[in-house]
C-alpha cells in the first residue's frame, strides 16, 4: 500500500545519537502506512552501520547512503534527495540526532491537516537536551492550536525541522533546489504561500544540542547572517512574505550579525573578509539610535575590559 506519510531524515556522523533517532519513527503508531527516507551524507563514524542493521529490521526503511560528501558541495540532501524519492502525500523531517517522544506525534499532525485542507504544514512543541539535561523552551503558548503565517512566523521562533510534517504538493521543488542559501526557514516561507501553518501544542520531539551538532554550536555572526542571507533570499523570491514582521526579523538579524563581528573585534578575534565588510557597510546606513548602541558598545569593549 502506498505510503500516506514519508519519514524524510539527513545523518551525518550521528553515531551516538541514530539509533534513538530511528526507533522514535518505528514506534509511532498510525492508522496509515508510512516510509522512512534515511540519507546519510557520507559519514566516517559508525553511522551508515547502525542504519543498515535498522533497515534489515523493517522494510519500510529505504536508505541512500552516499560515499561522498554532498553538503559540502553545496547540494542540500533533503531537497535533492530525500523529498523527490518520497511517494507520500505528507513528509515529516527530522535530523539523525534528534528524537521523537510522543509515539501519535505523525497521527495528530496528519489528523490535523486532513481535516483542515486550508493548513499545509504542522509543527508541534518540543523540549531541549543539553547536557544530558532537559532545559525550556524560550516560547510558550496557552493555546492547543496556533495559527501561523507571514505576520507570524519566526515571532517566537517555534517553527522546528524535527517537529515538520507537510504537504508535498504545496512544496515547488524545483525552486527549492535553486535557492543558494537555502535553509529549513526557506521550505517554511515556500509552504506559507500556499496556505496557513499550524503550532500543535503538545511534546512530540527533543531537540538535542551536543559537541557534534552542526548549526547549534556555531558563532553568533554565523547564526544571525547566515538566517539574514536565508531570509532575504526567499523573501525575495516570494513578494507576498514581505510583511512588517518579516521585515522586522530581517532587521533584528542583520543587527545581530553586525554586533556579533563587533564583539567578536573587540574581543580579540581575527574577523574574515565578510565579518569585517557586513558589519562596516551595516552600521553606515543604520538609524541613529542603532549607531548610538554601535559607539557605546566600542567604547565598553575598548576601555572597560
Amino acid at each position: 500500500m502506498k505510503p500516506l506519510l514519508s519519514i524524510c531524515c539527513t545523518t551525518f556522523n550521528q553515531e551516538k545519537y541514530v539509533a534513538k533517532t530511528l526507533e522514535g519513527f518505528l514506534k509511532q503508531k498510525t492508522n496509515f502506512p508510512i516510509e522512512i527516507i534515511i540519507h546519510d551524507d557520507a559519514s566516517t563514524d559508525n553511522t551508515q552501520d547502525i542504519i543498515k542493521d535498522f533497515a534489515k529490521r523493517d522494510l519500510r526503511i529505504k536508505t541512500i547512503l552516499q560515499k561522498e560528501n554532498q553538503y559540502s558541495q553545496n547540494i542540500k540532501p533533503t531537497a535533492n534527495f530525500c523529498i523527490p524519492m518520497a511517494t507520500g502525500k505528507y513528509i515529516a523531517l527530522c535530523e539523525g540526532d534528534d528524537y521523537w517522544v510522543d509515539e501519535l506525534k505523525l497521527q495528530k499532525q496528519v489528523d490535523f491537516l486532513e481535516a483542515n485542507p486550508e493548513y499545509v504544514v504542522s509543527w508541534t512543541n518540543f523540549e531541549v537536551l543539553k547536557n544530558n539535561k532537559i532545559i525550556a523552551n524560550d516560547f510558550s503558548y496557552n493555546e492547543a492550536e496556533v495559527t501561523i503565517d507571514f505576520n507570524n512566523l519566526f515571532t517566537p521562533y517555534c517553527t522546528y525541522t524535527l517537529t515538520t510534517v507537510f504537504k508535498k504538493q504545496a512544496l515547488d521543488l524545483e525552486l527549492y533546489k535553486t535557492l543558494k542559501k537555502s535553509k529549513d526557514n526557506s521550505l517554511y516561507v515556500m509552504l506559507l504561500q500556499k496556505g496557513k501553518g499550524v503550532f500543535l501544542n503538545f511534546y512530540g520531539a527533543v531537540y538535542r544540542i551536543h559537541d557534534g551538532g552542526v548549526y547549534s554550536l556555531k558563532s553568533d555572526f554565523f547564526k544571525h547572517y547566515s538566517s539574514y542571507l536565508n531570509l532575504n533570499e526567499i523573501t525575495k523570491v516570494i513578494p507576498e512574505s514581505q510583511t512588517e514582521n518579516i521585515k522586522k526579523i530581517l532587521k533584528s538579524l542583520a543587527n545581530g550579525a553586525a554586533f556579533a563581528a563587533l564583539k567578536a573585534k573587540y574581543t580579540g578575534e581575527k574577523l574574515t573578509q565578510v565579518q569585517q565588510q557586513f558589519m562596516e557597510n551595516h552600521f553606515k546606513n543604520v538609524p541613529l539610535k542603532t549607531k548610538f548602541k554601535y559607539y557605546k558598545r566600542i567604547f565598553k569593549y575598548k576601555f572597560l575590559k
